[in-house]
């Protein structure tokens, strides 16, 4: 399994949304759906629970909408497990 996957299914989905959109390409939003659906929506319900959890970070401005997807929001921060160094890319 990917370090990615592994994230998807032991991370919070408002964490791992976090970590897609670190750099300015973000996340495309069917990419999104393709990692939970993927992971069995884990964390998550469906795809309709995924996109209200996309429109709440949004709305509190961790994320926007732009470039095709999910972008970094002007209150973005560093998921948690990220600043824990709990998993090493290599």
């Amino acid at each position: 399994m990917s370090i990615i996957m592994t994230i998807v299914l032991n991370e919070k989905p408002e964490e791992v949304i976090l970590f897609f959109t670190k750099n300015e390409l973000g996340i495309s939003l069917p990419q999104l759906d393709r990692f939970y659906n993927r992971a069995n929506w884990a964390h998550v319900t469906d795809n309709i629970g995924l996109l209200n959890l996309v429109k709440n970070m949004s709305d509190a401005g961790f994320i926007k909408y732009g470039g095709g997807g999910i972008v970094r929001g002007p209150n973005w921060r560093e998921p948690a497990f990220m600043l824990e160094g709990k998993y090493t890319f290599d």
